[in-house]
């Protein structure tokens, strides 16, 4: 009030002349608000504005203290209302005859000589943010920030005036304002300070504002850069909020153009699309992401049309149902929105083909594809999420247009094959409660066939195909169309017989469902058919060959052995499913015998799973001995045959090569023989040793996680080494089965396919050979507690072991187990610190008793009697006289400290338990009664009484 009072007094006193010294004496008071030096004097100030004010701040920077700025921004708020209040009284006694003090009167109206000095103050101000421009800009960029909030400040006061005022130049004053306010955004404090204020004042004086200023203020925030974008939401929402009211008003300028077309015409720039662009990017937080997509969803409902939307923006949207990390209520948005825009450009069957490219093109080698099974669960929960906005991906018929289209690229017909088998994965799932799952299922069955010969050519296309027979639910399809599903296992068991270009994995996996198939159907006739055939074929074949001359007939020879390789491989998938049996097989065996030994040159087809199916069908003439007529005239031939083979495969195995592929038959051949043979083909340590070598080889677990082909060859030979170990009832040669089990739960890398298929050998070495597991924890424990394993890691696979000990050993053998677990690697710690404390080149200050951090999970639960701590005492002992090096007696103190505080509990669980009228039950479980097993005693000799 008082600086209103003296401001009317000047202008009153020089009406003519004031706004020199007014307007210096304003702009240095406010330069001394914000701690700014003013060195201009008023002579300089009247010739011009522009002066280097940023040589008399060198040094300065901006502290925003907020009592002070409160009153600052107070007083700039309350200054124009004030000064408009005085104008109207002032007015009121205005002459009404015009004259000279009725011009006084004019050029003295409070509000319009205000104005002048912020005129003069935005010139100021435009003179230093100019400076920006420069390179030497530093000190600028200091000044600029308290100016943009001060020119904030004083828009926020003159805009009260609006939309009353008649003043001509409050509008001009006020976008200069809104632009040199703009600069304050790039500040953070000021940021914040500004945003929500400037926003509502767009809105509620958007016949001003609109047409630049709100847009160029609202690009210059997002333009910013952010660490917390929360910001950025505010934004989204102030424009949806601008659309809708703009839309919903009709609001015109004083052209009669419509607010609505200025604002959309601004927001469809390329500018503005590259934000929306960048916000849609995975690494932004939901909240952003559905801000983002909420406000495109709102601007494409105010648009004529959505050209503007370039397709890489669309397939932006697209993305994010693709992001890891978004919810699904985003996903379910983007859907929504892709859909939306998709259908005002494309027509159903383009928007499905731009759906399948998109996959294609972002995800083939992405990490979350790692896997075939990471890579279909994706691609289902991707277009799960499309159908619901999208119902034309509910049908194969756009799928299946794509698969018989032509000039269509091979890796979109793969693709759109990837697609077919996750959404017939998902109907199959669905099949009983869905009926347009059902009718789908159905349908594409009923095209399977066609497909498959379309895409005869395409292997990998044809491979995904042939995947759909894999999952079909047989039994929940004969209810509905049994004659479809006959359909299928007669053109599938026809496949089987006559097509030549499935490899030897389609062929087993195609006969496996045929027989599940059948099995449903009742249609057994079929197969018994099937083994006849092949029986002929195989029988005319080994004619024709017994007949040529090699010399003479050699390609003629070749041609035949390629037939016969053929043959031998569908033999083989029968011999697998027991679908051929021992008289069938014993005039087989000595024609394959000769081409596989007894030839100069094996036939490579012939190799695969010649050598399989020989050993195949030496276990089974061997198990049906007593079907087989005049079984004892094949019996020495049948073993002399085995040992043969067995001699061969390992001779095989021992070479360099490490490709699994390549072992995998000699693998399978020594197993199945083992197997088949048991009783008279005993295992020795040579052959598992070696078996267990390549079993255990750590490379597998990656090759498994990129082809399904492998993965499925990893679970065969783990699905035999299961059985081995099942068959075997002596103790096992060795045991170095810890070679294997190594894996178990520590494969890093993840899908981990190996992990799951000892968890199955597990339970078969406790049930079997609980002696050789027993010896092989110790050296396990030792070999995964080491520095480039983590902690987290060891105890995951640790405890993993011991979840399936408890499930599966009796309890006492359970509790034993961990006690001698701990006490056997005590004692190898104690003979590998002796060893390491001998040599000269062990590193001294490497921690070598790190399995001590992980000992405590074994007995932390157990209730340990006297003796055993006498045991354990022992053996510390023995560690601490071969102790070396600084870490590893820190390792030795702080398991001492545990096992120390370990034995108190159980000396105080053991006197609560001899407490007669004692009802508190102790965590610690005490050693079940009972008398000791063979094992148990032998383990534990040297404990004394146990």
């Amino acid at each position: 009030q008082k600086y209103a009072y003296s401001f009317i007094e000047t202008v009153a006193h020089y009406p003519h002349n004031w706004l020199g010294p007014v307007s210096h004496n304003f702009v240095g008071q406010c330069f001394s608000v914000l701690g700014l030096n003013f060195n201009v004097t008023l002579e300089e100030f009247e010739q011009t504005y522009d002066h280097p004010y940023r040589d008399a701040n060198l040094t300065y920077i901006f502290s925003a203290v907020p009592f002070a700025l409160r009153g600052v921004e107070s007083f700039f708020d309350q200054l124009p209302t004030l000064l408009a209040y005085y104008g109207r009284e002032i007015m009121k006694d205005k002459p009404r005859n015009s004259g000279l003090l009725q011009k006084f009167y004019e050029l003295t109206q409070p509000v319009p000589c205000y104005l002048e000095v912020v005129d003069v103050w935005t010139l100021v101000v435009r003179s230093i943010t100019d400076n920006l421009q420069r390179d030497d800009n530093t000190i600028d960029k200091f000044l600029v920030e308290p100016l943009a909030r001060l020119s904030f400040s004083m828009l926020r006061g003159l805009v009260k005036l609006m939309p009353d005022s008649t003043h001509v130049k409050l509008k001009d004053i006020c976008l200069r304002l809104a632009v040199l306010a703009r600069y304050g955004i790039f500040f953070v404090k000021t940021y914040d300070f500004m945003l929500t204020p400037m926003l509502d004042i767009f809105e509620q004086h958007f016949e001003l504002f609109c047409e630049r200023s709100a847009i160029s203020f609202v690009h210059s925030a997002f333009s910013c850069e952010m660490s917390d974008k929360s910001s950025f939401v505010q934004l989204y929402k102030f424009l949806e909020k601008m659309l809708n009211m703009f839309g919903d008003g009709q609001q015109m300028d004083a052209d009669g153009n419509l607010y609505l077309r200025i604002f959309t015409n601004q927001l469809i720039t390329d500018d503005f699309l590259a934000i929306q662009f960048e916000t849609l990017k995975p690494f932004n937080r939901n909240v952003l992401l559905m801000s983002t997509l909420q406000y495109l969803q709102t601007l494409q409902r105010h648009l004529a049309s959505t050209e503007a939307f370039p397709i890489r923006f669309v397939e932006q949207i697209l993305l994010v149902l693709l992001n890891g990390s978004a919810t699904q209520a985003v996903c379910s948005m983007a859907a929504q929105l892709y859909v939306t825009l998709s259908r005002r450009q494309y027509d159903e069957k383009e928007i499905v083909v731009h759906i399948i490219e998109t996959f294609l093109k972002t995800q083939h080698n992405s990490r979350r594809c790692a896997s075939y099974d990471q890579a279909i669960s994706l691609l289902q929960n991707y277009l799960k999420d499309l159908m619901e906005h999208f119902p034309a991906l509910q049908r194969f018929d756009h799928y299946i247009f794509v698969m018989y289209a032509l000039n269509v690229r091979d890796e979109l017909i793969l693709f759109t094959a990837h697609s077919i088998y996750a959404i017939f994965e998902l109907y199959t799932q669905q099949y009983h409660n869905n009926e347009l799952a059902r009718q789908e299922v159905q349908r594409l069955l009923n095209h399977w066939p066609r497909l498959l010969k379309r895409n005869a050519q395409r292997s990998a296309t044809r491979a995904v195909l042939l995947g759909i027979y894999c999952i079909v639910d047989f039994r929940a399809l004969a209810k509905d169309n049994l004659e479809l599903l006959k359909n299928l296992e007669t053109y599938s068991l026809n496949m089987f017989l006559t097509d030549q270009s499935l490899n030897v994995t389609e062929f087993a996996s195609l006969f496996v469902n045929i027989c599940d198939s059948i099995e449903v159907s009742g249609n057994k006739e079929l197969l018994v058919m099937t083994a006849q055939t092949l029986q002929d074929q195989y029988a005319e074949i080994s004619v024709q060959l017994i007949s040529l001359d090699g010399q003479e007939h050699q390609s003629e020879l070749e041609e035949l052995l390629e037939s016969y390789a053929l043959c031998v491989s569908r033999l083989y998938s029968l011999l697998k499913v027991n679908m051929l049996r021992g008289h069938q097989v014993c005039d087989m065996y000595d024609t394959l015998a000769s081409q596989l030994f007894s030839a100069a040159k094996v036939n490579e087809s012939l190799a695969l799973y010649g050598y399989e199916c020989l050993a195949l069908m030496c276990g089974m003439l061997h198990r049906e001995r007593d079907e087989v007529e005049h079984f004892e005239l094949h019996e020495p031939k049948i073993l002399q045959l085995a040992k043969q083979l067995r001699d061969v495969s390992v001779s095989q195995l021992r070479k360099t090569s490490t490709n699994f592929s390549e072992n995998r038959p000699w693998l399978c051949s020594i197993i199945l023989l083992q197997v088949g043979l048991h009783h008279c083909l005993p295992l020795n340590a040579v052959i598992y040793d070696l078996l267990i070598n390549k079993i255990a080889d750590e490379t597998l677990a990656d090759e498994a996680r990129s082809n399904s082909i492998f993965k499925s060859q990893i679970q065969e030979i783990y699905l035999l080494f299961r059985q081995l170990h099942t068959i075997c009832t002596t103790p096992l040669p060795s045991n170095r089965i810890w070679k294997t089990l190594l894996q178990f739960k520590m494969v890093v890398k993840m899908p981990d396919y190996i992990s799951p298929e000892l968890a199955e050998l597990i339970p078969v070495l406790i049930k079997r050979h609980f002696v050789s597991y027993a010896k092989c924890l110790p050296v396990i424990n030792l070999h995964i507690c080491n520095e480039s394993t983590t902690r987290k890691r060891v105890n995951l696979a640790l405890g993993a072991h011991l979840q399936l000990i408890e499930q599966y050993a009796s309890v006492k053998d359970a509790w034993l187990l961990r006690l001698y677990v701990f006490n056997a690697t005590l004692e190898m710690l104690v003979k590998n610190l002796s060893t390491k404390r001998a040599s000269t080149n062990v590193a001294r200050k490497r921690n070598h008793l790190m399995p001590l951090q992980h000992m405590m999970l074994l007995v932390c639960t157990l209730r340990l009697e006297k003796s055993h701590f006498m045991n354990i005492g022992r053996l510390l002992f023995s560690l601490k006289a071969n102790l070396f090096g600084d870490q590893n007696e820190l390792e030795l103190d702080k398991f001492t400290i545990q096992i120390s505080a370990h034995k108190y509990r159980c000396e105080d669980a053991h006197a609560t338990a001899l407490m007669a009228d004692s009802v508190l039950e102790s965590e610690l479980t005490p050693l079940p009664p009972g008398p000791l097993t063979k094992w148990q005693a032998e383990a534990f000799s040297q404990v004394g009484n146990i």
